[in-house]
């Protein structure tokens, strides 16, 4: 008789092991692909990680952006979602970080569900030393395909595709915006990274020229060059925490 209980019960509790267990796996897969979904092509959160763009954004800030509105690429395709407008100068975007390199199928297809299931805390990609590669970065887009661009003190000109002036950034981008300029280290020279000089570069098609607003402390175009559309991620919409400095950006 006990044997025969023992025997049920434990094939019972195998079964609503099972039970439990399916429904469960299901419910999970379905999860990760909604918010894949909805992160990848509609809104998702982001969290300022450094100081690049102070005064307006502050490390661990909390931001929503949109990829929907530069036309979002559809989830494990190469195709995008028509845009609802093109990067305008002015415009604060999140765009793919020039040093995430290209990583592998394997790393590629996980990648997604782990940043899922971690709350967009974990990567598999690393660098050399074991180091956390950012993904993204949050910079303020100042030049446009065509236009020609310059700095001088950290402050950017631009002329237009088909101008002959160049005009200060401030008089071409639809919203006003502060940027920070301090001096350098004595005997910093113009060629080094984080230098506020320029020589004139010209845009080819499809690139960009972005720049941090705090313009000694940001890693950006100076040092490694324009961003192409495909890099152009998100449009910034709204800082949401913390609560007191939230609103449209």
């Amino acid at each position: 008789m006990f044997t025969t209980y023992e025997r049920y019960s434990t094939g019972l509790r195998a079964h609503m092991g099972r039970g439990f267990i399916r429904p469960l796996i299901k419910i999970l897969i379905l999860f990760a692909v909604l918010y894949l979904v909805l992160t990848s092509m509609f809104l998702t959160a982001y969290q300022v990680q450094s100081v690049s763009m102070q005064p307006l954004l502050e490390p661990r800030d909390r931001l929503l952006v949109s990829p929907l509105v530069y036309g979002s690429r559809i989830l494990f395709f190469p195709a995008r979602l028509p845009a609802v407008r093109e990067p305008e100068r002015g415009d604060v975007v999140v765009i793919q970080s020039p040093m995430y390199g290209r990583p592998s199928t394997l790393v590629s297809v996980l990648e997604p569900l782990v940043r899922v299931f971690t709350l967009q805390r974990g990567t598999l990609v690393r660098d050399a030393i074991g180091g956390r590669v950012p993904r993204y970065m949050v910079k303020r887009i100042i030049a446009l395909p065509g236009d020609t661009v310059l700095l001088r003190d950290y402050q950017a000109f631009v002329r237009s595709a088909g101008a002959t002036e160049f005009v200060e950034e401030s008089q071409l981008a639809a919203a006003a915006y502060q940027i920070v300029r301090t001096a350098l280290p004595a005997g910093w020279r113009k060629e080094l990274p984080f230098s506020g000089d320029l020589e004139a570069l010209t845009l080819a098609e499809g690139q960009y020229f972005v720049l941090g607003d705090n313009r000694p402390s940001s890693s950006d175009s100076r040092s490694w060059g324009p961003v192409e559309r495909r890099q152009v991620v998100a449009r910034v919409l709204y800082r949401y925490w913390p609560f007191a400095r939230g609103g449209r950006l």
